[in-house]
Protein backbone atom coordinates (compact mmCIF):
# COMPACT_ATOMS: atom_id res chain seq x y z
CA UNK A 1 0.00 0.00 0.00
CA UNK A 2 1.36 3.33 -1.11
CA UNK A 3 1.34 6.02 1.59
CA UNK A 4 0.10 9.89 0.47
CA UNK A 5 0.97 12.51 2.67
CA UNK A 6 0.80 16.13 2.63
CA UNK A 7 2.88 18.25 4.53
CA UNK A 8 1.18 21.06 6.77
CA UNK A 9 3.12 24.86 6.01
CA UNK A 10 3.86 23.80 2.50
CA UNK A 11 1.95 22.29 -0.45
CA UNK A 12 1.87 18.84 -1.40
CA UNK A 13 4.10 18.27 -4.40
CA UNK A 14 4.78 14.94 -6.34
CA UNK A 15 8.46 15.47 -6.73
CA UNK A 16 10.07 12.18 -5.40
CA UNK A 17 9.62 10.09 -8.20
CA UNK A 18 12.67 7.85 -8.96
CA UNK A 19 14.75 9.48 -6.43
CA UNK A 20 17.91 7.69 -5.44
CA UNK A 21 20.05 7.22 -2.52
CA UNK A 22 22.84 9.00 -2.54
CA UNK A 23 25.11 6.08 -2.02
CA UNK A 24 23.31 3.72 -3.72
CA UNK A 25 22.04 0.33 -3.13
CA UNK A 26 25.39 -1.73 -5.44
CA UNK A 27 28.20 -0.11 -4.02
CA UNK A 28 30.87 -2.09 -5.50
CA UNK A 29 32.99 -4.07 -2.89
CA UNK A 30 36.61 -3.33 -4.60
CA UNK A 31 35.81 0.41 -4.11
CA UNK A 32 36.47 0.30 -0.58
CA UNK A 33 35.34 2.34 2.61
CA UNK A 34 36.09 5.01 4.25
CA UNK A 35 38.98 3.77 7.08
CA UNK A 36 40.30 5.60 10.05
CA UNK A 37 43.63 5.40 11.45
CA UNK A 38 45.36 5.97 14.68
CA UNK A 39 46.38 9.66 13.60
CA UNK A 40 42.77 10.21 12.54
CA UNK A 41 43.53 10.83 8.68
CA UNK A 42 41.06 8.65 6.44
CA UNK A 43 42.06 6.19 3.72
CA UNK A 44 39.85 3.44 2.56
CA UNK A 45 39.94 -0.26 2.93
CA UNK A 46 38.04 -3.34 1.37
CA UNK A 47 35.80 -5.46 3.45
CA UNK A 48 38.65 -7.30 5.19
CA UNK A 49 39.81 -4.16 6.12
CA UNK A 50 43.08 -4.51 3.80
CA UNK A 51 43.90 -1.02 2.48
CA UNK A 52 43.39 -0.04 -0.71
CA UNK A 53 43.45 3.74 -0.75
CA UNK A 54 46.31 5.09 2.36
CA UNK A 55 44.92 6.95 4.89
CA UNK A 56 45.75 10.58 3.63
CA UNK A 57 42.36 12.71 4.21
CA UNK A 58 40.76 14.62 6.97
CA UNK A 59 37.38 13.50 5.82
CA UNK A 60 36.04 11.19 3.38
CA UNK A 61 32.71 9.82 2.41
CA UNK A 62 31.17 6.41 0.82
CA UNK A 63 31.68 6.17 -3.08
CA UNK A 64 28.58 6.41 -5.03
CA UNK A 65 27.79 3.28 -6.83
CA UNK A 66 29.23 5.35 -9.76
CA UNK A 67 32.97 5.50 -7.87
CA UNK A 68 33.23 8.82 -6.76
CA UNK A 69 33.65 10.43 -3.12
CA UNK A 70 34.11 13.87 -1.07
CA UNK A 71 37.45 14.18 0.71
CA UNK A 72 39.01 17.12 2.59
CA UNK A 73 42.40 18.16 2.27
CA UNK A 74 45.11 19.00 5.16
CA UNK A 75 43.79 22.39 4.59
CA UNK A 76 40.17 22.12 4.89
CA UNK A 77 38.82 22.25 1.49
CA UNK A 78 37.07 19.53 -0.66
CA UNK A 79 37.53 17.91 -3.97
CA UNK A 80 36.24 14.64 -5.19
CA UNK A 81 38.03 11.24 -6.02
CA UNK A 82 37.51 8.19 -7.65
CA UNK A 83 38.12 4.62 -6.98
CA UNK A 84 41.87 5.06 -7.95
CA UNK A 85 42.28 7.55 -6.10
CA UNK A 86 42.43 10.02 -8.75
CA UNK A 87 41.38 13.92 -8.41
CA UNK A 88 38.56 14.40 -10.28
CA UNK A 89 37.39 17.94 -8.54
CA UNK A 90 40.41 19.78 -7.57
CA UNK A 91 40.47 20.33 -3.60
CA UNK A 92 39.35 23.82 -4.05
CA UNK A 93 35.76 24.24 -2.47
CA UNK A 94 34.44 24.98 0.94
CA UNK A 95 31.52 22.64 0.24
CA UNK A 96 30.32 19.98 -2.09
CA UNK A 97 27.54 17.41 -2.51
CA UNK A 98 26.99 14.44 -4.92
CA UNK A 99 23.54 13.86 -6.28
CA UNK A 100 23.00 10.15 -7.98
CA UNK A 101 21.30 9.60 -11.49
CA UNK A 102 20.67 6.01 -12.99
CA UNK A 103 24.07 6.33 -14.93
CA UNK A 104 25.75 9.79 -13.79
CA UNK A 105 26.66 11.12 -10.28
CA UNK A 106 26.43 15.21 -10.36
CA UNK A 107 28.70 17.45 -7.72
CA UNK A 108 27.30 20.73 -6.75
CA UNK A 109 30.30 22.43 -5.52
CA UNK A 110 30.57 26.01 -3.62
CA UNK A 111 33.52 28.56 -3.37
CA UNK A 112 34.01 32.29 -1.80
CA UNK A 113 36.52 34.70 -3.04
CA UNK A 114 36.98 38.55 -2.96
CA UNK A 115 37.21 40.28 -5.63
CA UNK A 116 38.44 44.58 -5.80
CA UNK A 117 36.18 44.82 -9.54
CA UNK A 118 33.39 45.83 -8.35
CA UNK A 119 34.24 49.43 -6.81
CA UNK A 120 29.96 50.15 -6.45
CA UNK A 121 29.90 47.83 -3.34
CA UNK A 122 32.77 49.05 -1.66
CA UNK A 123 31.66 49.54 2.21
CA UNK A 124 32.72 53.14 2.66
CA UNK A 125 33.87 53.82 6.54
CA UNK A 126 33.74 49.97 7.49
CA UNK A 127 34.57 50.45 10.98
CA UNK A 128 31.99 53.21 11.87
CA UNK A 129 29.53 52.52 14.38
CA UNK A 130 26.97 55.16 15.77
CA UNK A 131 27.73 53.37 19.11
CA UNK A 132 31.66 53.68 18.57
CA UNK A 133 33.78 51.61 19.53
CA UNK A 134 35.06 50.71 16.01
CA UNK A 135 38.83 49.57 15.41
CA UNK A 136 38.84 49.93 11.30
CA UNK A 137 40.01 53.40 10.19
CA UNK A 138 39.90 52.67 6.93
CA UNK A 139 38.42 54.77 4.06
CA UNK A 140 37.28 52.38 1.67
CA UNK A 141 36.83 48.45 1.88
CA UNK A 142 37.74 47.84 -1.44
CA UNK A 143 37.56 43.88 -0.96
CA UNK A 144 33.75 42.35 -1.82
CA UNK A 145 33.35 38.75 -1.35
CA UNK A 146 31.75 36.75 -4.01
CA UNK A 147 30.26 33.20 -4.10
CA UNK A 148 30.49 30.95 -6.92
CA UNK A 149 27.89 27.69 -7.07
CA UNK A 150 28.40 25.14 -9.97
CA UNK A 151 26.91 21.79 -10.93
CA UNK A 152 29.42 19.28 -12.68
CA UNK A 153 28.79 15.85 -14.05
CA UNK A 154 31.49 13.78 -13.07
CA UNK A 155 33.42 11.54 -15.04
CA UNK A 156 37.12 11.79 -16.68
CA UNK A 157 36.29 14.93 -18.04
CA UNK A 158 34.16 17.37 -15.97
CA UNK A 159 31.12 18.97 -17.73
CA UNK A 160 29.61 21.93 -16.23
CA UNK A 161 25.83 22.04 -15.81
CA UNK A 162 25.17 25.36 -14.65
CA UNK A 163 27.01 28.09 -12.48
CA UNK A 164 25.82 30.83 -10.69
CA UNK A 165 28.06 34.31 -8.91
CA UNK A 166 26.45 36.25 -6.11
CA UNK A 167 27.52 38.34 -3.68
CA UNK A 168 26.99 38.28 0.09
CA UNK A 169 24.65 40.79 0.37
CA UNK A 170 22.20 39.81 -2.54
CA UNK A 171 22.12 36.62 -2.95
CA UNK A 172 18.84 34.07 -1.62
CA UNK A 173 19.58 30.85 -1.89
CA UNK A 174 23.14 29.81 -0.85
CA UNK A 175 23.18 26.61 -2.67
CA UNK A 176 20.93 25.17 -5.76
CA UNK A 177 17.56 23.41 -5.06
CA UNK A 178 18.20 19.43 -6.26
CA UNK A 179 15.71 16.80 -7.12
CA UNK A 180 17.03 14.28 -9.15
CA UNK A 181 14.60 11.61 -11.42
CA UNK A 182 15.25 8.35 -13.13
CA UNK A 183 16.25 8.23 -16.83
CA UNK A 184 19.16 10.90 -15.95
CA UNK A 185 17.28 13.68 -15.52
CA UNK A 186 17.20 16.54 -12.89
CA UNK A 187 15.63 19.57 -11.34
CA UNK A 188 18.01 22.38 -10.47
CA UNK A 189 15.94 25.25 -9.39
CA UNK A 190 13.30 25.49 -12.03
CA UNK A 191 14.75 23.88 -14.73
CA UNK A 192 15.09 20.55 -15.81
CA UNK A 193 18.12 18.82 -17.60
CA UNK A 194 19.08 15.70 -19.49
CA UNK A 195 21.72 14.38 -18.27
CA UNK A 196 24.36 12.21 -21.18
CA UNK A 197 28.00 11.28 -21.43
CA UNK A 198 28.89 14.94 -23.30
CA UNK A 199 27.13 16.63 -20.30
CA UNK A 200 24.02 18.68 -19.59
CA UNK A 201 21.17 19.50 -22.34
CA UNK A 202 18.44 21.88 -20.86
CA UNK A 203 14.94 20.30 -21.22
CA UNK A 204 12.63 23.21 -20.00
CA UNK A 205 12.69 25.70 -17.91
CA UNK A 206 9.80 27.68 -15.27
CA UNK A 207 9.40 23.70 -13.48
CA UNK A 208 7.37 23.80 -10.40
CA UNK A 209 7.33 19.98 -10.20
CA UNK A 210 6.68 16.56 -11.38
CA UNK A 211 2.88 15.59 -11.43
CA UNK A 212 3.57 12.70 -12.24
CA UNK A 213 6.11 10.30 -13.31
CA UNK A 214 5.63 11.42 -16.96
CA UNK A 215 4.43 14.72 -16.83
CA UNK A 216 5.56 18.18 -15.03
CA UNK A 217 4.20 21.77 -14.23
CA UNK A 218 5.93 24.45 -16.17
CA UNK A 219 4.55 28.16 -15.11
CA UNK A 220 5.70 30.95 -17.07
CA UNK A 221 4.36 34.20 -15.46
CA UNK A 222 0.78 33.37 -13.66
CA UNK A 223 -0.06 31.06 -16.82
CA UNK A 224 0.85 27.23 -16.09
CA UNK A 225 0.34 24.05 -18.26
CA UNK A 226 1.81 20.58 -18.18
CA UNK A 227 4.58 19.23 -20.61
CA UNK A 228 6.40 15.49 -20.67
CA UNK A 229 9.62 14.40 -20.32
CA UNK A 230 10.81 15.64 -23.48
CA UNK A 231 9.46 19.21 -22.81
CA UNK A 232 6.67 18.95 -25.16
CA UNK A 233 3.16 20.42 -24.02
CA UNK A 234 0.83 17.21 -23.73
CA UNK A 235 -2.51 19.45 -25.16
CA UNK A 236 -3.82 22.94 -25.41
CA UNK A 237 -4.65 23.66 -22.06
CA UNK A 238 -3.70 26.47 -19.74
CA UNK A 239 -4.04 27.12 -16.18
CA UNK A 240 -3.93 30.68 -14.33
CA UNK A 241 -2.89 31.10 -10.77
CA UNK A 242 -5.74 32.26 -8.75
CA UNK A 243 -5.04 34.55 -5.87
CA UNK A 244 -8.22 33.65 -4.09
CA UNK A 245 -11.27 31.26 -4.12
CA UNK A 246 -14.39 31.57 -4.30
CA UNK A 247 -16.91 29.31 -2.78
CA UNK A 248 -20.42 29.05 -2.92
CA UNK A 249 -22.40 27.36 -0.26
CA UNK A 250 -26.05 26.21 -0.60
CA UNK A 251 -27.96 29.04 0.93
CA UNK A 252 -25.22 30.90 2.00
CA UNK A 253 -23.65 33.97 0.57
CA UNK A 254 -20.42 33.29 -1.60
CA UNK A 255 -17.55 33.66 0.10
CA UNK A 256 -14.11 34.39 -0.72
CA UNK A 257 -10.46 33.14 1.10
CA UNK A 258 -7.38 34.91 -0.24
CA UNK A 259 -4.74 32.25 -0.44
CA UNK A 260 -1.94 34.83 0.12
CA UNK A 261 1.07 33.59 2.23
CA UNK A 262 0.28 33.78 5.90
CA UNK A 263 2.89 33.13 9.16
CA UNK A 264 2.11 29.58 8.72
CA UNK A 265 2.63 29.62 4.56
CA UNK A 266 0.00 29.81 1.40
CA UNK A 267 -3.45 27.68 2.19
CA UNK A 268 -3.18 26.65 -1.16
CA UNK A 269 -1.75 26.91 -4.58
CA UNK A 270 -5.06 27.03 -7.04
CA UNK A 271 -5.20 27.27 -10.73
CA UNK A 272 -8.15 28.40 -12.92
CA UNK A 273 -8.40 26.33 -16.25
CA UNK A 274 -9.94 28.65 -19.72
CA UNK A 275 -13.31 26.93 -18.72
CA UNK A 276 -13.49 28.58 -15.29
CA UNK A 277 -13.12 25.48 -12.93
CA UNK A 278 -10.47 25.77 -9.97
CA UNK A 279 -7.63 23.13 -9.75
CA UNK A 280 -5.43 22.80 -6.30
CA UNK A 281 -2.22 22.14 -7.27
CA UNK A 282 -0.56 19.77 -8.03
CA UNK A 283 -3.64 17.68 -8.59
CA UNK A 284 -5.43 19.07 -12.21
CA UNK A 285 -7.34 15.63 -12.23
CA UNK A 286 -10.35 16.89 -10.65
CA UNK A 287 -11.60 20.48 -9.93
CA UNK A 288 -13.25 21.63 -6.75
CA UNK A 289 -17.01 21.26 -6.72
CA UNK A 290 -18.30 24.81 -8.10
CA UNK A 291 -21.56 24.30 -5.18
CA UNK A 292 -20.73 23.57 -2.00
CA UNK A 293 -23.09 21.77 0.50
CA UNK A 294 -24.26 22.73 3.97
CA UNK A 295 -22.59 20.59 6.88
CA UNK A 296 -24.75 18.24 8.16
CA UNK A 297 -22.98 16.19 10.84
CA UNK A 298 -23.90 16.89 14.35
CA UNK A 299 -21.68 19.52 16.38
CA UNK A 300 -19.42 20.24 13.77
CA UNK A 301 -18.67 23.49 12.13
CA UNK A 302 -21.13 25.21 9.30
CA UNK A 303 -19.26 25.03 5.56
CA UNK A 304 -19.08 28.44 6.28
CA UNK A 305 -17.46 28.23 9.83
CA UNK A 306 -14.65 25.86 7.44
CA UNK A 307 -13.63 28.05 4.76
CA UNK A 308 -13.71 31.12 7.36
CA UNK A 309 -11.27 29.21 9.02
CA UNK A 310 -9.63 27.30 6.48
CA UNK A 311 -5.59 27.08 6.99
CA UNK A 312 -4.63 24.37 4.56
CA UNK A 313 -6.37 23.38 1.39
CA UNK A 314 -4.79 20.16 -0.37
CA UNK A 315 -6.07 17.50 -3.06
CA UNK A 316 -6.21 14.06 -1.89
CA UNK A 317 -4.64 11.91 -4.57
CA UNK A 318 -6.13 9.03 -6.79
CA UNK A 319 -9.40 9.93 -5.11
CA UNK A 320 -12.71 12.26 -5.43
CA UNK A 321 -11.91 13.99 -2.34
CA UNK A 322 -10.08 17.65 -1.19
CA UNK A 323 -8.95 18.02 2.88
CA UNK A 324 -9.79 21.27 4.41
CA UNK A 325 -7.63 22.08 7.38
CA UNK A 326 -9.55 24.32 9.32
CA UNK A 327 -9.58 26.54 13.08
CA UNK A 328 -12.84 27.35 15.06
CA UNK A 329 -12.58 28.55 18.43
CA UNK A 330 -8.95 27.59 18.63
CA UNK A 331 -10.02 23.91 17.83
CA UNK A 332 -8.66 22.08 14.19
CA UNK A 333 -10.65 19.95 12.32
CA UNK A 334 -10.01 17.93 9.21
CA UNK A 335 -13.07 17.78 7.00
CA UNK A 336 -13.14 16.40 2.99
CA UNK A 337 -14.86 17.49 0.51
CA UNK A 338 -16.09 15.39 -2.15
CA UNK A 339 -16.52 16.45 -6.02
CA UNK A 340 -20.14 16.50 -6.10
CA UNK A 341 -19.66 19.35 -3.16
CA UNK A 342 -20.15 16.89 0.07
CA UNK A 343 -18.86 16.92 3.27
CA UNK A 344 -17.36 14.07 5.18
CA UNK A 345 -16.03 13.85 8.29
CA UNK A 346 -13.27 10.79 7.47
CA UNK A 347 -12.04 9.37 4.27
CA UNK A 348 -12.78 5.64 3.20
CA UNK A 349 -10.26 3.45 4.52
CA UNK A 350 -8.74 2.02 1.44
CA UNK A 351 -7.47 6.26 0.78
CA UNK A 352 -4.20 6.27 2.07
CA UNK A 353 -3.50 9.70 3.26
CA UNK A 354 -1.53 10.82 6.05
CA UNK A 355 -1.03 14.75 7.13
CA UNK A 356 2.37 15.56 8.48
CA UNK A 357 4.03 18.53 9.72
CA UNK A 358 7.59 18.95 8.06
CA UNK A 359 9.46 17.67 10.95
CA UNK A 360 7.30 14.15 10.04
CA UNK A 361 5.24 14.70 13.21
CA UNK A 362 1.34 12.75 11.95
CA UNK A 363 -1.19 15.13 12.40
CA UNK A 364 -3.97 12.92 10.86
CA UNK A 365 -5.29 10.40 11.43
CA UNK A 366 -5.95 10.34 15.11
CA UNK A 367 -3.15 8.93 17.30
CA UNK A 368 -5.86 5.82 18.06
CA UNK A 369 -5.82 5.49 14.63
CA UNK A 370 -1.86 3.66 14.61
CA UNK A 371 -2.27 2.04 18.04
CA UNK A 372 -5.45 1.13 18.96
CA UNK A 373 -6.01 1.13 22.59
CA UNK A 374 -6.24 -2.38 23.66
CA UNK A 375 -2.57 -2.41 22.03
CA UNK A 376 -1.24 0.29 24.30
CA UNK A 377 0.76 0.30 27.80
CA UNK A 378 -1.02 1.09 30.71
CA UNK A 379 -0.85 4.23 32.21
CA UNK A 380 1.30 5.69 28.97
CA UNK A 381 -0.05 8.40 26.40
CA UNK A 382 0.69 8.57 22.71
CA UNK A 383 2.47 12.35 22.43
CA UNK A 384 3.86 11.90 18.98
CA UNK A 385 3.44 9.90 15.77
CA UNK A 386 5.90 10.31 13.01
CA UNK A 387 5.91 9.05 9.43
CA UNK A 388 8.81 6.84 8.40
CA UNK A 389 10.36 5.76 4.94
CA UNK A 390 8.03 2.45 5.03
CA UNK A 391 4.70 2.72 4.15
CA UNK A 392 3.04 0.61 7.18
CA UNK A 393 5.51 1.78 9.90
CA UNK A 394 5.22 4.73 12.34
CA UNK A 395 7.46 5.86 15.45
CA UNK A 396 5.95 6.24 18.17
CA UNK A 397 6.65 8.42 21.03
CA UNK A 398 4.87 7.52 24.45
CA UNK A 399 5.28 9.50 27.60
CA UNK A 400 3.97 9.00 31.51
CA UNK A 401 4.69 12.22 33.80
CA UNK A 402 8.61 12.79 32.32
CA UNK A 403 8.89 9.65 31.30
CA UNK A 404 9.81 9.24 27.42
CA UNK A 405 9.95 5.42 25.47
CA UNK A 406 9.52 5.20 21.74
CA UNK A 407 8.64 1.99 19.79
CA UNK A 408 7.91 1.11 15.80
CA UNK A 409 4.46 0.31 15.15
CA UNK A 410 3.49 -1.70 12.41
CA UNK A 411 0.07 -0.56 11.02
CA UNK A 412 0.10 -3.16 8.51
CA UNK A 413 0.27 -6.01 10.91
CA UNK A 414 -1.69 -3.77 13.71
CA UNK A 415 1.58 -4.78 16.05
CA UNK A 416 4.52 -3.43 17.71
CA UNK A 417 7.52 -4.19 15.26
CA UNK A 418 9.65 -2.78 17.76
CA UNK A 419 8.22 -2.58 21.48
CA UNK A 420 8.30 0.96 23.26
CA UNK A 421 10.83 -0.23 25.91
CA UNK A 422 13.50 2.41 24.62
CA UNK A 423 14.15 6.31 25.11
CA UNK A 424 14.77 6.51 21.29
CA UNK A 425 15.14 4.18 18.29
CA UNK A 426 15.91 5.19 14.54
CA UNK A 427 15.72 2.93 11.57
CA UNK A 428 19.43 2.51 10.13
CA UNK A 429 19.72 3.31 6.15
CA UNK A 430 18.33 0.53 3.88
CA UNK A 431 18.68 -2.47 6.42
CA UNK A 432 16.46 -4.18 8.52
CA UNK A 433 18.81 -2.63 11.55
CA UNK A 434 17.63 -0.20 14.29
CA UNK A 435 19.70 2.06 16.50
CA UNK A 436 18.34 2.39 20.08
CA UNK A 437 19.03 4.33 23.12
CA UNK A 438 17.97 2.77 26.27
CA UNK A 439 17.67 6.09 28.56
CA UNK A 440 18.51 9.54 27.68
CA UNK A 441 22.14 10.26 27.71
CA UNK A 442 23.06 6.58 27.42
CA UNK A 443 25.10 5.53 24.72
CA UNK A 444 23.63 4.10 21.77
CA UNK A 445 23.72 0.41 20.60
CA UNK A 446 21.83 -1.48 17.33
CA UNK A 447 19.66 -4.65 17.28
CA UNK A 448 17.35 -6.42 14.68
CA UNK A 449 13.53 -6.04 13.75
CA UNK A 450 13.13 -9.05 16.61
CA UNK A 451 15.17 -6.80 19.20
CA UNK A 452 18.28 -8.77 19.19
CA UNK A 453 20.87 -6.71 20.27
CA UNK A 454 23.47 -6.56 17.61
CA UNK A 455 25.81 -4.36 19.18
CA UNK A 456 25.20 -3.18 22.71
CA UNK A 457 25.38 0.10 23.82
CA UNK A 458 28.75 1.63 23.14
CA UNK A 459 28.61 4.92 20.35
CA UNK A 460 27.82 8.71 21.51
CA UNK A 461 26.18 8.73 18.47
CA UNK A 462 24.90 6.48 15.53
CA UNK A 463 23.90 8.08 11.76
CA UNK A 464 21.72 6.10 9.76
CA UNK A 465 24.17 5.64 7.13
CA UNK A 466 26.99 3.95 9.30
CA UNK A 467 29.22 6.88 10.40
CA UNK A 468 29.56 6.76 14.70
CA UNK A 469 30.97 8.83 17.23
CA UNK A 470 32.68 7.74 20.47
CA UNK A 471 35.06 8.31 22.93
CA UNK A 472 38.74 6.69 22.73
CA UNK A 473 41.26 7.31 25.18
CA UNK A 474 39.53 10.63 26.00
CA UNK A 475 39.23 11.78 22.33
CA UNK A 476 35.65 11.76 20.48
CA UNK A 477 36.12 10.14 17.38
CA UNK A 478 34.15 9.48 13.98
CA UNK A 479 34.39 6.53 11.82
CA UNK A 480 32.58 4.66 9.49
CA UNK A 481 30.41 1.33 10.70
CA UNK A 482 29.63 -0.74 7.92
CA UNK A 483 25.48 -1.04 8.14
CA UNK A 484 25.38 -4.25 7.24
CA UNK A 485 28.27 -6.54 8.44
CA UNK A 486 28.69 -3.79 11.49
CA UNK A 487 32.49 -3.71 11.26
CA UNK A 488 33.94 -0.77 12.25
CA UNK A 489 36.26 0.75 9.43
CA UNK A 490 39.02 2.12 11.96
CA UNK A 491 42.67 1.34 13.08
CA UNK A 492 42.51 0.06 17.03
Amino acid sequence: MRKFMVLICMLFVCDAYGQHDLLGKDVLREAGYPYRDKSGKFGYADDNLNIVIEPQYETATVFTKQGFAVITDSLNRKGVIDRNNHIVVPTDYEYIRLFLLDNYTLAEVYKSYYTRWRFWEWEFLPGFSIMGGGRDNRLFDTAVKRFKKTVFVLGDKLHKVCSERLTDKSYVDKYFDIRTLDSNQVFIDDRLYSIGPKGARRIASGIKASLNPHTFAQQKKRRLHIIDRKGKRIDNKSYEVLDSILFKVVETQAMTVPLGKRSYGSIAAAYQSDDGRTFIYPDFSKPLPQIISEHRHPDDPTAAELIRGLWQLSSVPDSDYFMFMSFRDGKRFFRFLDTQGNWHQSLPAHIPFTVVRPSGDVIWSARKHYVPPTQDLEGWKISRVSATKHDSLYHITLSKAKEVRQGIWDAEETQWLIAPHYYQVYTMANTQQWRFQETNGALWGIMDKEGTQLIEPTYTSIASDGWVRLTDNGEDISFYLHPTTLREFREK
